[in-house]
C-alpha cells in the first residue's frame, strides 16, 4: 500500500480493533500520490532550492526540450536507480511517502519532496507532449527483469511514474512493477502502459528512502514472517496525518535505514516503543547479515527490502496455488473412486444365501453393506432353537461392543427390499416391528455373530467355516464372494460331501484288502477257505480300483 501521509498538526484517533482487507496491502491512493507529480502541495511551504539542485535539473530539461524525437537518448541497459536523500542523523521535517508495515515504509524530507515535485512535473510534460511517443513503447523483446522504465498512472492518464520491472507474464502481456518513487509495487500493468525511460530521467536519484523500525520484530508474525493485519493497521493509524521526526541508527547494505520514528499526537511518541508497549512487537538485535535468498541471483548484491518481500509473497502464493491444485486433484480422485465404488455396488449382488443342510435345514444370509459383510437379525435368530428375539440379539451386541447397523427403505432401498424377500425363506414366521417407510432392519458384524454363537455354545463347524470365509472376503474386499451363484455353491458343497464319502470307502476297502492278503499268506492252497478268501480279495481290489478311478476323474 502506498499513500502520501501529509505532515500537519491534525490529531488522530488511534484505534486498535480496526480490521482491514488483505487486498489493501497492495493498493494505494493514486489520486493523492499522483497529484504531487503535477503540482506543489499547498499545505507545504516550498523551501528554497539550492543552486546545486536546480542547475542540473534545468540544464537537463533544456537539453530534452531541444532534442528531436528521433534522437531521444533512451536508457535501455540500466538495472536500477540510484537512491539519495538528505535524511540526516536527526530529521524533523520528514513525511511518510508510503507505509506497508513497520519494516517497510518510505520517508522523504520536505526539501526532497519539493525538488521531486519539480522533477516529476517536467517528466510528465515530456511524456505527454512527445510527438513520437509510439517509439518509446517497450516491445516484448526488450522486456527483462530489473529494466528501468516509466509507466502511465492507472488512475490519471497524464501522470507518469518511474518503475523497475519485476515480472512479465507473456500469456496476459502484463507486468509487475516496482514504483520506485512511491515505495510500492503494482501488479497486472499492461505492457502498453510502459515507456522507455530517458537517461536524464533514469539518472535522477530516487529521494524516497526505504526505512524500517529498528530493534523490533513482529510479536505474532504471519506465515511469511511479516506483520499481521492488526499490527499493520495500528502502525498506519499511529503515523497517519501527524508531524513526524526520525532518528537514523544504521544503514544496511540493501538500502534500508534502521530508524526510530517519532510522531506527535497529544504527546511526543516513539512508534517503536509504542508497538512494544502494546505487545504488538518484541525487542530484537537487528542483524545485517543477509540470507542467500535475500541476494540478487545475478549480481549477488543485496536486494531492496521491498523487492525481496515481493519475491517472498510470490513464492508463498505459488506454494498456495500448488497446494490447492494438489488438494483439488485429490478431491477429484476421491470423488471418482467413490463413484466407481457406487457403480460397482450397483452391479454386484448385495445378498448371498447359503443353505445349511446339517443338522437342520436353515439358511445363512450374508448382506453387503458398504465394504462390510453383515448378517441380518432374523437370520441370526433362526440359527437357534427356539429362535432368539430381536431385542435379545440387540442387547447382547451392544453389551459386547458390537452395535448393529440399521437400514431403512430410505437409506438403502435395494438392500432393504432384498432382505425383506429373504425373510420369507426363514423356516418360521417373523414380523417386522413396523411397516412402510419407517421399517428398519438391523445388521450385525461377523465378529458380533461369532461372539453370540460362542456364548451360546454353538458347535456347528460348518457355520463357523462360512463365517470365516465371509470375514476373509470382507478383509480382502473379495468380490468373487458375492458373484458365486447359490446353486453353484450348493453343488460344490454336495461334491465335497460325496468326495468325503468316497475317500472314506476307499480307506475301508484298503484296510479290508490288507486283512485279506495277510490271511491268504498264512493259508495253504489245500485249505478249504483258501479259494473263498482269494475271491473276496479280488472283489475288494476291483471295487477299490473303481472308487479310485472315480475319485481321480472328479478333479
Amino acid at each position: 500500500m502506498a499513500r502520501r501521509f501529509a505532515s500537519n498538526t491534525s490529531e488522530l484517533n488511534v484505534t486498535f480493533n480496526s480490521q482491514i482487507s488483505s487486498n489493501s496491502l497492495f493498493k494505494y491512493d493514486q489520486s493523492t500520490l499522483s497529484g504531487r507529480l503535477k503540482e506543489v502541495h499547498v499545505s507545504i511551504t516550498e523551501p528554497e532550492i539550492t543552486n546545486k539542485q536546480t542547475k542540473p535539473l534545468k540544464s537537463t530539461m533544456k537539453k530534452l526540450t531541444n532534442h528531436r524525437d528521433d534522437i531521444i537518448p533512451i536508457d535501455d541497459f540500466s538495472n536500477g536507480f540510484k537512491y539519495e536523500s538528505h535524511l540526516g542523523r536527526f530529521s524533523k521535517n520528514v513525511i511518510v511517502v508510503s507505509a506497508r508495515h513497520p519494516h517497510s515504509f518510505f520517508l522523504q524530507t520536505i526539501d526532497d519532496l519539493a525538488y521531486s515535485d519539480n522533477f516529476f512535473s517536467k517528466m510528465n510534460e515530456f511524456y505527454n507532449r512527445c510527438f513520437d511517443a509510439q517509439r518509446l513503447v517497450i516491445s516484448k523483446a526488450a522486456l527483462r527483469v530489473n529494466l528501468c522504465c516509466v509507466t502511465r498512472d492507472e488512475l490519471e492518464s497524464d501522470v507518469w511514474n518511474r518503475a523497475q520491472l519485476l515480472e512479465y507474464h507473456p500469456e496476459t502481456d502484463q507486468c509487475s512493477l516496482l514504483l520506485v518513487d512511491l515505495g510500492t509495487w503494482q501488479e497486472c500493468v499492461p505492457r502498453s502502459s510502459l515507456r522507455h525511460i530517458l537517461e536524464p530521467f533514469r539518472n535522477e536519484c530516487v529521494r524516497s528512502v526505504p526505512c524500517r523500525l529498528a530493534g523490533i520484530a513482529p510479536a505474532k508474525p504471519e506465515k511469511n514472517g511479516l506483520w499481521n493485519e492488526y499490527a499493520i493497521k495500528t502502525f498506519r493509524n499511529v503515523i497517519d496525518n501527524v508531524p513526524t521526526e526520525v532518528e537514523v541508527l544504521d544503514h544496511s547494505a540493501n538500502g534500508s535505514y534502521y530508524v526510530n520514528l517519532f510522531v506527535t499526537h497529544e504527546t511526543f511518541v516513539c512508534v517503536n516503543d509504542f508497538l512494544l508497549y502494546h505487545k504488538i512487537a518484541i525487542p530484537i538485535d537487528d542483524c545485517k547479515i543477509f540470507k542467500p535468498e535475500e541476494l540478487d541471483p545475478t549480481t549477488h548484491e543485496p536486494l531492496l527490502a521491498i523487492i525481496y518481500e515481493f519475491n517472498l509473497q510470490g513464492e508463498l502464493l505459488a506454494e498456495e496455488i500448488k497446494a490447492n491444485s494438489i488438494k483439488e486433484k485429490e478431491e477429484q480422485q476421491k470423488k471418482y473412486e467413490e463413484e466407481q465404488q457406487r457403480q460397482l455396488n450397483c452391479r454386484l449382488p448385495c445378498i448371498r444365501i447359503i443353505d445349511i443342510l446339517l443338522p437342520s435345514c436353515t439358511k445363512l444370509i450374508f448382506a453387503r453393506y458398504k465394504n462390510w459383510v453383515m448378517i441380518p437379525w432374523f437370520c441370526i435368530s433362526s440359527l437357534f432353537d427356539p429362535p432368539l428375539s430381536e431385542n435379545t440379539i440387540e442387547r447382547f451386541a451392544i453389551l459386547y461392543k458390537f452395535p448393529p447397523v440399521y437400514i431403512t427403505p430410505l437409506t438403502n432401498g435395494i438392500l432393504c427390499a432384498n432382505l425383506k424377500k429373504c425373510m420369507t425363506l426363514i423356516s418360521y414366521n417373523t414380523k417386522n416391528s413396523s411397516d412402510g417407510y419407517e421399517s428398519k432392519i438391523a445388521l450385525y458384524s461377523i465378529d458380533g455373530v461369532r461372539k453370540l454363537l460362542l456364548n451360546h455354545h454353538f458347535d456347528n463347524e460348518y457355520i463357523f467355516d462360512r463365517l470365516d470365509e465371509a470375514r476373509e472376503a470382507e478383509m480382502k474386499d473379495d468380490q468373487d464372494f458375492w458373484e458365486i451363484p447359490q446353486q453353484n455353491h450348493c453343488l460344490i458343497d454336495n461334491k465335497k460331501l460325496i468326495e468325503e464319502s468316497k475317500q472314506s470307502k476307499i480307506a475301508m476297502l484298503k484296510s479290508h484288502k490288507d486283512q485279506l492278503e495277510n490271511r491268504l499268506e498264512k493259508m495253504t492252497q489245500s485249505n478249504p477257505d483258501y479259494q473263498t478268501v482269494l475271491h473276496q480279495l479280488m472283489d475288494t481290489m476291483e471295487q477299490l480300483n473303481v472308487f479310485s478311478n472315480d475319485s481321480n476323474s472328479s478333479f
